[in-house]
């Protein structure tokens, strides 16, 4: 092996959200059992193949507890059900459901490459999607077909070589009862392999397994919300501040008790769920001996600036360590680009050229570093499941050549977190600022008058436990344990990511019933009455403001296309339907604007009312018209950039997309040397020379921009 290895230290977080009705004891949506067959077995079980590889596995323990809980058939799910059913005892209901559900998975890689699903899916488009319609059409054999398609796609390819799953891709359609007993059957059996994997590479030390705390909490949030204002000092907060520390210890403690049980050791480290640290968290994870934890670089450099030190002369690719009332902590904090290149760019990409330009970036980035790379650490660190549906084959080309590229590379040494915090020699880090890895700051899930009223659901339903304990000593300890069990799962992050301008689709609902089936669990268990605030909606379906200002940096993908779930996540939104008011919601050509930044460009996304509205009205151009700094014109149409007077030295600094939606941008050197500045503009759709819509109709929007390396700080 050379000299000076760059060691990289990966870690793939799997969680899933606690599905189970508190009620029923069954799930009520059936991710965690689909994201078993495909996700959570395949990636330590490719790591096991190659001789040099190492990484961590980041495991949620209530997702292993919903693991087990299939693998012993003490639960199910409304899917599961579903399948089961023979299909000549299923009612027109049920049929109209299959047809409604049986197909929520990514349309392009799961669906479209099977003939047969295809062409049931085409069925339910041709119906409009109207699953009834669909279901009343479709003969016995065709439902049959969708059913076990529904269950086969979720199978990871690893897998697919093997029996039953061999015979049922070459078979087809024409599906039998057997063959989807046979199914459902082979299902349990993958699911029972997924935790003995997960600890036999580990005592082979292939693997290091850590946890997040067991129900997936925001721990800054538990410990106090007012840790929000450390980084958005303006934000609104719940009526009732919830600061409640000894939960957090909670969640941390039946972690580690967990921990022992299924793989008879210590814990030694932990993802904090969705990277959201703080300093008194970070004192709790210290005091359960818990010798490291991660987060992301930007919450790196708010801790550098509170530790009165300049990221400009601090790495992130090393290991800090931070000085706690019960000892020192180790932290890792991820690079965010090369982590974000595995789950959100690599899926559009070929396998060979994406793994090339990983492997690449990491050969640049050891030489970078030079004679730092003796003590320097790559984290890489991501979701280690839903990015896969986007990548074709569910990653498995994709996966082989990088792990095979990293394996036999003489400059890369994979390492687990532990083994880099035994061999490496951290850095100081005096301050920790509180923060998440989505925009370093906790927006997602407070502050949002959605997310305040469920916060304030939880601290009313945690007093109401907390003074029932102390009035009825001799109350059932069982009933007593089942209150505090689903107190703890609405603590959980999932529900209140859901809440709020940020992420609005089909999910919302769902979740919202989630939450309160969750809270109102705890009312239940105690014999008391539910309060009415429960028996209504948290989620409004509706944003709050028209107008929100970039949260963070985002490099989005100019394709003309949502390319993946989090593309634009962070970026500012001018909602067009609502700032026209609801009486002109129907006629409205676009529905929102959204503009972001990275260190290089200035990001435009255009949606509209019409899907592809650009590409089916070749006659309609789209304008953005800046009015600072100067004044001019950027006109794009169907075809590409078409027009750009007073830049037109300057078309390869613009990129553009378009597809589903229009994606441009822009380099920031266009307007402003050093790349930092204020532009306003707005945006037109146009008909020959008139305009047709243009937004805002008032005051433009006012966009400013940092230079490299640097983070403005929006006024809130």
């Amino acid at each position: 092996m050379g000299a000076r290895m760059l060691k990289v230290a990966f870690l793939w977080h799997m969680h899933q959200p606690y599905y189970r009705d508190p009620a029923t004891g069954n799930m009520f949506l059936p991710w965690v059992r689909l994201h078993s067959l495909k996700d959570y077995y395949d990636l330590p079980a490719r790591v096991g193949e190659f001789e040099r590889l190492k990484m961590t596995f980041n495991l949620v323990p209530s997702l292993v507890e919903q693991i087990d809980l299939y693998c012993r058939q003490e639960t199910s799910d409304r899917h599961l059900d579903l399948t089961r059913i023979p299909t000549s005892q299923l009612s027109r209901r049920d049929k109209a459901e299959i047809f409604k559900i049986f197909f929520s998975a990514n349309p392009d890689t799961m669906i479209e490459p099977y003939h047969c699903y295809a062409r049931l899916y085409k069925k339910l488009k041709d119906c409009n999607m109207n699953s009834e319609m669909a279901a009343r059409t479709s003969s016995s054999a065709e439902i049959r077909d969708l059913v076990v398609w529904a269950n086969l796609v979720w199978i990871d390819p690893i897998f697919r070589r093997q029996s039953p799953f061999k015979e049922l891709f070459e078979k087809g359609e024409k599906f039998t009862e057997e063959d989807k007993n046979c199914l459902v059957e082979a299902q349990l059996k993958i699911m029972a392999k997924i935790i003995p994997t997960y600890k036999s590479l580990m005592e082979a030390g292939k693997i290091e397994v850590s946890f997040s705390p067991y129900f997936h909490p925001i721990l800054p949030l538990l410990c106090d919300t007012d840790a929000a204002r450390e980084t958005l000092p303006g934000i609104s907060l719940p009526k009732n501040r919830f600061c409640f520390p000894e939960d957090a210890d909670k969640q941390v403690a039946l972690a580690i008790e967990m921990y022992r049980e299924k793989f008879g050791r210590d814990l030694t480290g932990m993802w904090p769920s969705e990277g959201s640290i703080s300093e008194q968290m970070a004192a709790i994870l210290a005091r359960h001996g818990i010798q490291w934890m991660a987060s992301d670089e930007q919450v790196l450099y708010g801790s550098l600036a509170k530790s009165g030190l300049s990221h400009e002369k601090t790495s992130p690719h090393a290991i800090y360590q931070h000085p706690t009332e019960n000892g020192p902590i180790n932290i890792f904090f991820r690079d965010h680009a090369l982590s974000d290149r595995i789950g959100f760019v690599y899926s559009a990409w070929d396998e060979e050229k994406a793994a090339d330009d990983f492997v690449n970036h990491l050969h640049q980035l050891r030489q970078a570093l030079g004679g730092d790379s003796d003590n320097a650490i790559v984290p890489v660190i991501l979701d280690g499941e839903n990015c896969w549906e986007y990548y074709r084959n569910d990653g498995d080309l994709f996966l082989n050549l990088l792990f095979e590229k990293l394996d036999r590379d003489e400059q890369i040494e994979t390492v687990t977190m532990e083994e880099a915090c035994r061999t490496l020699q951290p850095r100081g880090l005096t301050n920790i600022k509180a923060g998440s890895w989505i925009n370093h700051n906790f927006r997602i899930w407070i502050g949002h008058a959605e997310d305040n009223t469920a916060w304030d659901l939880l601290w009313e339903a945690r007093r109401a436990l907390t003074q029932f304990k102390r009035d009825n000593p001799d109350f059932d300890p069982g009933r007593i344990a089942l209150a505090e069990k689903s107190l703890m799962v609405a603590e959980g992050s999932d529900w209140n990511w859901w809440y709020g301008d940020e992420h609005r689709g089909q999910q919302n609902d769902a979740f919202d019933r989630i939450y309160r089936a969750h809270v109102s669990s705890v009312y239940t268990a105690l014999g008391l009455k539910i309060p009415k605030a429960l028996m209504a909606p948290i989620s409004s379906g509706f944003p709050e403001s028209y107008l929100t200002e970039p949260e963070g940096t985002v490099t989005p993908i100019v394709d003309g296309k949502l390319t993946h779930y989090y593309e634009w996540l962070g970026a500012g939104r001018f909602d067009c339907l609502k700032a026209g008011g609801a009486m002109h919601r129907a006629g409205r050509i676009m529905s929102a604007i959204f503009y972001v930044s990275d260190d290089d460009y200035i990001y435009l996304r255009i949606d509209f009312s019409e899907r592809s509205f650009l590409v089916d009205n070749g006659d309609k151009r789209l304008k953005v018209e800046v009015l600072n700094p100067g004044r001019g014109e950027m006109v794009f149409g169907a075809d590409g950039i078409e027009s750009l007077p007073g830049w037109a030295g300057d078309k390869d600094r613009i990129l553009y997309g378009v597809g589903d939606i229009a994606e441009i941008g822009i380099k920031k050197k266009i307007f402003f040397p050093d790349g930092r500045g204020e532009i306003f503009f707005r945006i037109a759709v146009t008909d020959g020379e008139e305009d047709i819509e243009v937004w805002p109709q008032g005051d433009p929007i006012r966009f400013p921009f940092s230079g490299q390396g640097e983070e403005i700080v929006w006024d809130l």
